[in-house]
């Protein structure tokens, strides 16, 4: 199998006048396949911004448009549709349903799962772009994959399973759902290369391995570790925390439907900083687009860029994105990362939902979880921000609960909590009040059946 097959040089570092070229080509092609398949949905969008796909004549034209679906109006149009038509893949799927070959969605551990159809075309496209990620981590032909995501219908599970596959890996699909022992088991019986998982999860992973295989996650022989499904890779103090433990490089990942993919490199790998995922994929999807979380107005594409994350699909066949937002905050590089490939780079900071505002400064609670692991060991990284009201304004102080670490004396627990406030205040920009408590005290994620460490704690639910 050649070398070059999954390292795409013409589509992955296509930048400039090149790249836009390319993607209005390809757009022009996918609003009018939109508009002519999808009246009941996408046709309405146009007609409400007062255009038809012929009157869009540039990017920047097409940039001015409203965004036309955001994560909750995509389940609004599932239930639509399988009230009216039978099935939940929404109002804008374009391809007729019977060249819909796969089905995935969401883990839908909160509320009802968002479904995403794929046509062969489509399961084509995400193989190619995964692949080319993985790639870029390291993974090659014949290397052992052990996948630790949740394998039920998530997007994460059995299509990454497919790319690896289809670039001739061989991964073993435990998936979250076997458990810790069986999976800590599975690792030390097909010593695989590379492990794919949440970052909490890798966490998780580092206190459970002494007592399910008598060893350190560091004696499994793992040379990397590819982490998608929260932010918690892109955190330095989070990566050196799981490197350190398991003497492996740490790979930060974005990932969905669509075509989107971007991972992070080897400048980031033992690094203080954070440089930021390079997407692989812009062949297939404009996944730069940045507006302003109230106005939704768009923002300058320029290095540096922080706003709400608005991608459209350039190819998709079964149900295409347009001016498509999940509700994530980026920022966004365009200078040439110090690993020497050029490209876009993005970076996930957090979510416009999860935001907090604590005396008018924008708090996500990633970046606590940062500062929080930056006292590992003297904590175990384990922590919860406490809400007593609704999001996302927050009445001072803001209470955060964080595990101590083993064998802190109540002395050593007040030097703790009296730097840790001051190091959120330095660094943040906001006055917090910590209350520590015992190791292992807050539930882990995995205890919780749940795919993401929860952050929050939302005690307002609680409240009649």
């Amino acid at each position: 199998m050649s070398e070059k097959l999954f390292w795409n040089e013409a589509a992955e570092l296509l930048s400039g006048e090149k790249l836009q070229q390319l993607h209005w080509k390809k757009l022009k092609k996918q609003l009018a396949y939109c508009y002519e398949n999808s009246p009941e949905f996408y046709r309405k969008k146009f007609e409400s911004a007062g255009v038809r796909p012929n009157d869009i004549r540039s990017l920047e034209d097409f940039r001015r448009l409203p965004i036309f679906v955001t994560k909750e109006e995509d389940l609004r149009s599932q239930e639509d549709s399988l009230e009216r038509y039978g099935h939940p893949f929404g109002l804008f799927l374009c391809a007729p349903l019977d060249e819909v070959i796969a089905v995935h969605a969401t883990a839908g551990t909160t509320g009802r799962p968002t479904f995403y159809a794929f046509t062969r075309h489509d399961l084509q496209v995400t193989a190619e772009v995964m692949a080319r990620g993985y790639w870029r981590a390291g993974v090659r032909p014949g290397e052992t994959v052990l996948h630790a995501m949740g394998l039920s219908m998530w997007i994460g599970g059995i299509p990454v399973v497919q790319a690896l596959q289809h670039m001739g890996a061989r991964p073993i699909p435990v998936g979250a759902e076997g458990g810790s022992e069986r999976l800590l088991q599975m690792a030390r019986l097909t010593r695989p290369t590379t492990l794919i998982c949440t970052p909490s999860y890798a966490e998780y992973l580092i206190e459970k391995a002494p007592k399910a295989i008598g060893a350190p996650v560091g004696d499994l022989g793992l040379e990397r570790i590819v982490c998608f499904g929260e932010p918690g890779a892109g955190l330095p103090e989070v990566r050196r925390k799981i490197e350190e433990a398991y003497g492996a490089q740490l790979y930060d990942s974005g990932q969905g439907p669509w075509g989107l993919y971007a991972i992070s490199c080897e400048a980031s790998v033992g690094s203080s900083t954070y440089f930021g995922m390079h997407v692989v994929s812009q062949d297939y999807v404009i996944m730069y687009d940045l507006v302003d979380p109230q106005t939704k107005e768009p923002l300058p594409i320029v290095d540096g860029t922080i706003g709400e994350f608005v991608f459209t699909t350039l190819e998709w066949e079964a149900s295409p994105a347009l001016r498509y937002s999940l509700g994530d905050i980026n920022q966004i590089f365009l200078e040439d990362c110090p690993c020497g490939v050029k490209g876009l780079r993005r970076r996930i900071l957090g979510r416009v939902d999860d935001m907090l505002i604590v005396k008018g400064i924008n708090v996500y609670p990633a970046a606590v979880k940062n500062v929080v692991n930056s006292f590992v060991p003297r904590v175990t990284g384990e922590m919860r921000i406490v809400l007593l009201e609704p999001p996302p304004r927050v009445t001072p102080p803001l209470r955060l609960k964080v595990e101590y670490g083993q064998n802190l004396s109540r002395t050593d627990q007040e030097i703790l909590k009296q730097e840790m406030e001051r190091k959120l205040s330095d660094l943040l920009r906001f006055h917090p009040e910590v209350e520590l408590v015992s190791p292992g005290s807050l539930p882990r994620a995995a205890d919780l059946g749940l795919r993401k460490a929860p952050l929050l704690e939302k005690l307002y639910e609680n409240c009649s």
